[in-house]
Order: C-alpha cells, then sequence, then structure tokens
C-alpha cells in the first residue's frame, strides 16, 4: 500500500530542495550516524532515506547495495505523515500496509522497521534515519532515545552543509563587488560621491585640503587639528606610516588601497577601514569608514566559528570513538555466546561461568555506555531530573565499592573510609548525618561510580585507590585519590566538556562523556566538584553536597 502524500508536500519538497543533497557523493559525517545507529540497534540495515516527489534516495546506507527505491515501495513515505513519533513496524508481515511490498516479500526481505523522521527547523519532514531487520523485533527504549538523537545530528549535519554553502556564496559575492569597484577609477569616483562616510582629500604632499562629514557621521579630530597639515603631523606614526605608504602605492599602480588602524581619541578606541583612491591633479581621496561594529561581529563570528568547528571534530571523534567501544564489548559478547553454544555439554561449570561473566560485564559496560549518552542528553534538553530521598550513604558506599571490587577481579584496592561527626554508630539522626541523608541515589550512582571506574582505569594494576566520605552538619564531601597517570595542566580546564579527551588519554576506552555526566550530576545536587592532579603521581576529585532536609532544601549555613 502506498503512502498518502503529505498535506504540505510542495512546501516539503522545497524545504528538500533547499539543501541541495540529493544525488550527492557519500560522505563521512553522514556514514558515521548510519553506522553508530546500526551498531546501537544491532541491525543488519540503516539507512539516511530522503523522499523527494518520486523516490526515496538514500544518503548513507549500511547493509544495502541500492540507492534508491521508488516512493510507492518507501517505509519512510509512511513516517513522514507523523514528522513528530517515529514509525516502528515490528513484523511487516503482519502489517496491511506492508505485507505484499517487494521490498518485505523479496530482497532485502524486510521484516523489521524502525524510522525516525529527519524534521527541518522550520518543522518539514525530508526523510528518515532508519534501522531495518529481516526478522520481526523491536527496539529497547535506550535504543529508540539513541536513534532520535542521532536523527537530530543528520538534520544537524545538513544546517552546517546549507550554511556553509551560504557562506562561500557571501564571500564569492564580496569579491566580486570588490572586482567591480576597482574597475575603473571614473566608477570609483562616481561611488565616492554616494557613500555615507568620512572622505578627506590630500595633495600630493599628503596634507589634508578639504574634507566631507554626512551627517550621520562624527569627525575624529577637530579642523584645526588637520586641514592644511601632513599625515604626519596629525596621525601617530604607526598610522601615519602605512597610510603614507598606501597613498604611494595608490600613485604608482591606479588602483584603490584598502588598509585598517586603531584609533584611540579621548579616551576611547575604534577601528576604522581606509579606502584610498587617486583622483585628479594626482590627489588622493580617503574614505574612512568606523568598522569598530563590524570588528566585533568578525571577532565574534571567527570565535563562534571556531568552537562550532572544535565540536564538530569532537562529535566526529566520539561518533568513531563510540562506535569501536560498543563494536568491542560485542564482539566479546558474541564470541562467548557462540563458545557456550558450541561446548555447553563438554564444558565444566566452572569454566562456563567464566565466559557468562564476560557476558554479563560487557552488557554492563554498553549499558553505562549508553546511560552516559542518554544522561548528557537529557542535561542539555534541561530534562534531567532531581529526586532526593532518604538514604544510608554509608552503606550505599560499601556496596558500590563491593560491586567495582568484583567487576575489577581485584586487580585494584578500593580502600573505602567514612570519617566525621555523621559516622558515628549511634542511632540518633541528629548524630548519623551520613546513615539517613537525602539525595538523589541514581545520580549519586552515577558520580561515584565514574569517578571510582576512572580511578580504577587510569591506575597501574595493584594500585590502591582512596575513597574518603567526610560527614559535616553542612555537607558531605567525597574525595576520590588515585595513584594514576594524572591529568596534564592544560586539559584541566577542559575536563568537564562534552567528548573532550586529555592528551593522554588516548590508549584508554572511553567516549569522553563520564565527567560531564558526574558535573550535571553534582550541579543538580547544588554541589561543587574539583580536581588536583599530578602527572605521573595521580588524581584527587573532590565532590561537596550540601545537605537536604526532607523537605528538599539545602540545610541552614550553605549558599
Amino acid at each position: 500500500m502506498s503512502a498518502p502524500y503529505p498535506d504540505n508536500e510542495n512546501q516539503r519538497l522545497l524545504a528538500l530542495q533547499r539543501y541541495q543533497i540529493l544525488d550527492t557523493l557519500p560522505e563521512q559525517a553522514f556514514d558515521d550516524l548510519t553506522v553508530l545507529a546500526a551498531s546501537i540497534c544491532d541491525t543488519p540495515i540503516a539507512l539516511v532515506s530522503l523522499v523527494d516527489e518520486k523516490r526515496q534516495w538514500f544518503k548513507s546506507k549500511v547493509g544495502l547495495e541500492a540507492t534508491e527505491t521508488p516512493r510507492e515501495m518507501a517505509f519512510c513515505a509512511h513516517a513522514i505523515l507523523s514528522p513528530s513519533e517515529p514509525l516502528i513496524v515490528p513484523n511487516a508481515l503482519e502489517d496491511e500496509r506492508f505485507a505484499s511490498n517487494p521490498l518485505v516479500v523479496s530482497d532485502p526481505n524486510i521484516r523489521f522497521y524502525s524510522g525516525v523522521p529527519l524534521v527541518t527547523p522550520d518543522h518539514f519532514p525530508l526523510g528518515t534515519l532508519c534501522v531495518i531487520d529481516r526478522v520481526p523485533r523491536q527496539l529497547t527504549s535506550q535504543q529508540l532515545t539513541a536513534l532520535q538523537a542521532l536523527a537530530r545530528q543528520v538534520i544537524s549535519q545538513l544546517e552546517l552543509r546549507l550554511n556553509l554553502a551560504k557562506l562561500e556564496q557571501t564571500v564569492v559575492q564580496q569579491k566580486c563587488t570588490e572586482e567591480a569597484l576597482l574597475s575603473s577609477v571614473a566608477t570609483n569616483r562616481a561611488l565616492l560621491n554616494a557613500i555615507p562616510d568620512l572622505m578627506f582629500r590630500l595633495n600630493r604632499d599628503g596634507v589634508f585640503v578639504n574634507y566631507q562629514a554626512p551627517k550621520e557621521s562624527q569627525l575624529f579630530l577637530y579642523e584645526a587639528d588637520f586641514l592644511g597639515k601632513k599625515v604626519q603631523e596629525v596621525l601617530p606614526s604607526s598610522i601615519a606610516q602605512p597610510f603614507l605608504e598606501g597613498m604611494e602605492q595608490a600613485r604608482q599602480t591606479g588602483e584603490l588601497q584598502v588598509l585598517e588602524y586603531q584609533w584611540s581619541w579621548q579616551g576611547n578606541t575604534s577601528y576604522w577601514e581606509a579606502r584610498l583612491a587617486v583622483c585628479e591633479g594626482d590627489e588622493i581621496v580617503a574614505i574612512l569608514r568606523n568598522i569598530t561594529e563590524r570588528k566585533q561581529v568578525e571577532d565574534e563570528l571567527r570565535e563562534t566559528l571556531k568552537k562550532e568547528k572544535e565540536l564538530n571534530e569532537l562529535k566526529s571523534r566520539f561518533i568513531s570513538t563510540a562506535s569501536h567501544e560498543f563494536r568491542t564489548p560485542l564482539t566479546a559478547i558474541l564470541g562467548s555466546a557462540e563458545l557456550l553454544e558450541c561446548y555447553s555439554d563438554k564444558w565444566s561449570d566452572q569454566k562456563k561461568q567464566v565466559h557468562f561473566e564476560r557476558i554479563y560485564s560487557r552488557v554492563k559496560h554498553m549499558t553505562q555506555m549508553l546511560d552516559d549518552v542518554l544522561l548528557v542528553g537529557k542535561a542539555e534538553a534541561g530534562k534531567l531530573e532531581f529526586n532526593p530521598a532518604p538514604m544510608n550513604v554509608i552503606e550505599f558506599c560499601h556496596g558500590l565499592v563491593e560491586e567495582l571490587q568484583l567487576s575489577t577481579g581485584r586487580q585494584h584496592t578500593i580502600i573505602f573510609t567514612p570519617q566525621g561527626s555523621g559516622c558515628k554508630s549511634d542511632s540518633s539522626p541528629d548524630l548519623n548525618l551520613c546513615i539517613s541523608v537525602a539525595l538523589d541515589e541514581k545520580l549519586l550512582f552515577h558520580i561515584l561510580s565514574n569517578l571510582l571506574s576512572n580511578a580504577i582505569k587510569y591506575s597501574p594494576v595493584g594500585s590502591t585507590i582512596g575513597f574518603i566520605l567526610t560527614c559535616l552538619d553542612s555537607h558531605l564531601e567525597f574525595q576520590i585519590q588515585d595513584q594514576g597517570i594524572g591529568i596534564p595542566e592544560e586539559d584541566q580546564p577542559r575536563l568537564f566538556e562534552a567528548f573532550h579527551r586529555a592528551n593522554n588519554a588516548s590508549k584508554f576506552p572511553g567516549t569522553g562523556l563520564g565527567l560531564v555526566v558526574v558535573k550535571n550530576a553534582v550541579e543538580l545536587h547544588g554541589g561543587s566538584i574539583k580536581v588536583n592532579s599530578q602527572m605521573g603521581v595521580g588524581t584527587t576529585f573532590t565532590v561537596t553536597l550540601p545537605l537536604i532536609t526532607s523537605s528538599g532544601e539545602k540545610e541552614i549555613g550553605m549558599e
């Protein structure tokens, strides 16, 4: 059954054409996203599919040879009818819309389909990021959330391509404009009369002989300070010298000369652009424009582009790293599962248990990575919740340490030390602040498990991890100290930025999101985190969390 056209089909097609993406060559940024989608959802096929008037065309594809299919056969044509929600088909043979579809009854024999619409900022669905399997199935909620996050990244890449194209067009247009201005001296003279900027006329000796100041412009000097005087008598030497050189160059070449300079007058600093052109009598016309605002905008744009480039590089690095991080445990899980399938009847219980524990460990590692990705996404969207409830912090820390010791095979020793007035064994609430304190247990788990896991990961085998809990009247202090490789000083200011990893951490597995999760969880508690690290000696993280009353307010004495 072919899908009907959306009500806004004409506008949707115009939105698609605006991106100039159809029938373009493969691009790594889109291919990385489809690889990651297939890996996260564990499907053999993943596509970035764009639906035009008569077909669906694949900008990126994994597990499929075709580059396009007719629109009437496209699952994605159905998905764009409801752009606010994904289209999920658990079993195509049981869905009357697709049961007789050629893509279902023959190659590639689609059974399962999940497609997240690619919706532009102005709310037009262009197609989908979809994953496909040849067997009926369902996605987990985590996989679906991750797929939706990747779909947003596809749109971000489309927007980036569009903005870069506009920037290139602007540069070309500006160059054409400048060439037109330089095309003839006569044209330049006519333009000078119409330009609403400060204009000065200087004779061949470099003396100011006349000027014109439009009403909206203000002179940066008094008339008596420059009329009848030479350039070097009026302007500072740092400006006068390039000004005179520009005038001489204009006379020799007959071409417009442009220079920029900084000017300070009456306590104010401004930026100016001077355009120098030869006029009759070998004189020079200087057109001066205040470009202070433009320079500020250029600086801001340059800084924005720099940050955007850094962010895109970090995101690309994260996609590559995450793909590897998921592939490694998946390979181990597959290997252990196949061995168990083939040799389970021959192995001892102890040997089988080793492989079961390996599968459990890898699944738990993948789950933690997905949790980090989802938590960062929630934090950026402002949807990360804070739900404090009374808990026994000491008992919680003991349990966490035991769990980590088991998972690391006791290759490291974690020494947990509770201290302070709240650590006494008395049952009085006033004396046992750590035994009944309101914290968000899930967020606390992310804080401590990430910091302790990092301490283990970056420390040599056989070393000791110090874990100190200090209970005070107004706050709790968690201190995690390792004997690891340390953090370079130049990396410490960016330690809590998403996707950023220290220069000396490249050989260790990780996505660069763990400390971002920690910082967000700490800030939701109203707390703070600081780090003290020395290369080759070790690192100490200190987390301070204010005590929360049952009503959810901080104890008196805390800011």
